[in-house]
């Protein structure tokens, strides 16, 4: 079993230090700079709405609109992180959410359920790394 290092836990206790606050001041975090991570492939079967951080726009007191929108199709995605459901009210669902560029309007950065990807399950996040699926890395 590996632990993770210290620089690791201070960074993600900062991480989600901010993101409290944040949420407690209803504001949107910007996105991590994509120079960070890696790029990886996916393919959406809709268009998504892409959002400043991972609990907006889904009904659970933090209200915020769309930032952009990410089309169906061939789409590259940057890492993922744990946040907010987004469901069809059928029994499929998705906590997952990825940080990409979005399509519209050009430039622009943003966080996209990953409901939204084609041929995943319930709470997967996952990509063709060419032999077989493999998890996103997490943010």
């Amino acid at each position: 079993m590996r632990f993770p290092t210290a620089s690791t836990v201070r960074s993600t206790v900062v991480l989600l230090t901010a993101l409290l606050l944040a949420l407690a001041a209803n504001v949107a975090l910007p996105a991590p700079r994509a120079h960070a991570y890696g790029t990886y492939w996916i393919t959406t079967f809709a268009q998504a709405s892409g959002y400043p951080n991972t609990v907006c726009g889904t009904g659970n007191g933090h209200p915020c609109g769309p930032n952009g929108y990410l089309y169906a199709g061939s789409n590259y995605v940057n890492c993922r992180a744990w946040g907010s459901e987004v469901n069809d009210g059928r029994g499929n669902y998705n906590r997952w959410w990825l940080l990409t560029d979005l399509d519209t309007p050009a430039g622009s950065r943003g966080w996209v359920s990953a409901y939204y990807l084609s041929g995943q399950g319930n709470d997967q996040a996952d990509y063709w790394n060419g032999s077989r699926w493999v998890p996103i890395p997490n943010c």
